[in-house]
């Protein structure tokens, strides 16, 4: 049977279709928008879809034959001018009735910790994270949802907001939320799990890397030393925002404690990778990109 995977040019996307070749799955249909995120994607194997993952036709198309449906649309990182509500809800509202229409066996989808948090209830992109899980949960079909703190991979925003050139660095909220960031190999393990379990009813797992440390210390880590900070926090005559190219939604998940849900199980059989491994291969593979690059 087939696997489908939407938002597969993205961070997590990439490497969940990866582990899923990996795995022996025959088939992995990879759902893309822009003709450029195509190559990549079929020269690791995978069947490419391109479409928006709005079209209910074209993503219905593709999901003809389809066990697992994976669904990673609706990041953190939505463009300039969407709403950051409308970005999660509508297309897993497709995605959903795709699934149904085609007789789609089981669903996966990744949502982030923070819809755990006191912050989902005045975040728009934490609220439609929420929403989402409900409308999976009550979709009468198995599903598995992976609650992940802040992802961390090459070509990982966050790393490249944290990497950037400016000192003081800016940091939305006070820097000292709790996160356990962890490694984009892990998440698409865990997606890989979730296809290969013979059975799967309702499960939500979370997902964190075995290392929790305040965000400023989580800054450092990532420029290798002690670095002087901006901290743009709520109340403090500033847009939380403002000065870090990220919006106010973007900045208030980041302002967020990310950490495993301890009421929750984690992924079966997930050893989760420590951060500064973590951290030394996004920028391994950073550099080689760069290298390779004409």
């Amino acid at each position: 049977m087939a696997i489908l995977v939407t938002g597969a040019a993205g961070l997590v996307g990439r490497a969940a279709v990866a582990a899923l070749l990996r795995q022996g799955v025959e088939h992995v249909r990879a759902v893309v928008r822009e003709p450029a995120q195509v190559g990549d994607l079929r020269r690791l194997g995978a069947k490419v879809a391109l479409l928006d993952a709005t079209d209910p036709d074209g993503l219905a198309a593709a999901m003809d034959g389809v066990f697992t449906a994976c669904s990673l649309t609706g990041g953190l990182w939505a463009g300039p001018g969407e709403d950051p509500y409308a970005a999660v809800v509508e297309p897993a509202r497709v995605f959903l009735a795709a699934a149904a229409q085609r007789g789609v066996r089981r669903l996966v989808i990744c949502s982030p910790a923070a819809v755990a948090t006191p912050a989902a209830e005045r975040n728009p992109h934490l609220a439609a994270k929420a929403e989402v899980e409900r409308m999976v949960a009550a979709s009468g079909l198995e599903h598995a949802i992976l609650r992940c703190t802040h992802v961390l991979g090459p070509g990982s925003r966050l790393l490249a907001l944290l990497a950037g050139s400016a000192v003081p660095v800016p940091v939305p909220g006070d820097g000292r939320q709790r996160v356990a960031p962890v490694w984009v190999g892990d998440v698409a393990d865990a997606i890989a799990t979730a296809d290969d379990a013979p059975e799967l009813a309702a499960a939500t797992w979370s997902l964190s890397g075995p290392t929790q440390l305040t965000f400023d210390d989580l800054v450092d880590a990532v420029r290798g030393s002690r670095v002087a900070k901006r901290h743009l926090a709520p109340g403090d005559g500033q847009a939380p925002g403002r000065g870090t190219g990220l919006s106010e939604v973007q900045a208030g998940v980041l302002a967020a404690d990310s950490l495993a849900d301890p009421a929750l199980a984690p992924a079966p059989g997930l050893v989760p990778t420590p951060l500064a491994e973590a951290l030394a291969r996004s920028a391994g593979a950073w550099r080689s990109r760069v290298a390779g690059s004409p």
